[in-house]
């Protein structure tokens, strides 16, 4: 049965005034985001110094701005298709399911679960909305899959490569360390083939040393470049058997290569936030493969969703349902019923203005989430 609770007021910061897009990676290089933690209290607490009390603040208020103006960069650059909402907070444009989509065998509820998510994702701004691995190139470079699609495609591979183990918010640093590297010496797009080819195995491990494996992925970059040049003249191939023959690259990165990069829905991209959630609500049954939760959803997700369902359910596991901790109280599929996995401790009483700062805090200001629940 659905729980009704009652929250408490909470006000809604404007939109600040739009400034350059390139604003952006001067950014990045006062505050990583992503990487601000809330520090518990200690029995002990240390005094700090005015310097260290200045420094916070200037950190604090370095990464509200960088996530202000990646949102301003990216209402910048999207355009309005199929006649789907795009957001105004990220610019995303997820599809809800409709009657057309829903087939017998189906696992119960699935369609209102996935509304609802699309409907939280567009409050909020998560880090896959401007620095995962499709968004990325365009962020970096605005427009660059429309300018240059090529060059498009070689960099998405570039970083799906980088993007194992790693957050998309160090992704997104070495990513921008290796443009800025290739462009000073004296390759003008950047991360570019060309300029891979011409860099050494310890060039390429020196700049992206901050993601997970990246000796052995620098490793993969350099012999899929070399794989690339030899045997598809320097481009990305249109097919998931032979993407998944370049060094490193598997079949959730194959898949998303191919449908962001050639428009070919061959499958769905699973990671680990899909992985986990998929399980949780009940979609598919349990298992520790991904591969296998892929093929099971692929039995029944209508194929429409397939490219979508990644960076939705992405956006979702990395903000508000993550694995180190539930956000159940600005959850809609918490106070529906929707959803088993609930943490009832965070739907005793109203949210609380210590409990709002929190949210806003997060890898993603969730703060926005509060008018969701105010309508459940």
């Amino acid at each position: 049965m659905p729980i009704k609770r009652v929250v408490a007021k909470a006000g809604v910061e404007k939109l600040v005034k739009r400034r350059r897009s390139s604003r952006i990676i001067a950014k990045l290089e006062v505050t990583r985001v992503g990487e601000v933690k809330i520090e518990s209290h200690p029995s002990t607490v240390k005094e700090e110094t005015p310097d260290e009390v200045i420094q916070e603040v200037v950190k604090e208020e370095a990464k509200k701005e960088f996530k202000q103006e990646v949102r301003n960069h990216v209402q910048e650059t999207v355009e309005i298709v199929s006649g789907d909402t795009i957001s105004p907070i990220n610019g995303t444009c997820f599809s809800t399911v409709t009657d057309d989509d829903l087939a017998e065998g189906q696992p119960k509820n699935w369609s209102a679960i996935y509304n609802e998510v699309v409907k939280m994702r567009g409050k909020i701004l998560t880090p896959v909305d401007s620095m995962g691995c499709e968004k990325m190139p365009d962020t970096l470079s605005p427009k660059l899959s429309e300018r240059q699609p090529r060059l498009y495609r070689f960099q998405l591979l570039i970083s799906l490569m980088l993007s194992s183990q790693t957050k998309d918010e160090i992704n997104y640093e070495a990513t921008q360390r290796m443009k800025e590297y290739f462009i000073s010496k004296g390759f003008p797009d950047g991360v570019c083939i060309e300029a891979i080819r011409a860099s050494t195995e310890t060039e390429i491990d020196g700049l992206i040393q901050r993601v997970g494996f990246h000796r052995r992925k620098a490793m993969y970059i350099k012999r899929a470049c070399e794989i690339l040049a030899e045997k598809h003249n320097g481009d990305i191939p249109k097919s998931i058997e032979e993407v998944v023959e370049l060094p490193g690259v598997g079949p959730k990165m194959g898949h998303l290569l191919l449908q962001f990069g050639w428009g070919v829905n061959s499958g769905i991209g699973v990671d680990v936030h899909i992985h986990r959630l998929a399980q949780k609500w009940g979609w598919v049954k349990k298992t520790d493969k991904p591969e296998v939760t892929r093929l099971e959803l692929e039995s029944w997700l209508p194929r429409r969703l397939w490219a979508q369902v990644n960076p939705l359910l992405v956006g979702f596991g990395q903000t508000v349902c993550n694995s180190q901790g539930s956000n159940c109280d600005v959850c809609s599929l918490a106070t529906k019923g929707l959803c088993k996995g609930v943490d009832r401790k965070l739907l005793k009483g109203p949210i609380s203005e210590k409990r709002l700062e929190k949210l806003r805090r997060q890898r993603a200001d969730l703060s926005p989430l509060v008018s969701v629940m105010s309508d459940c």
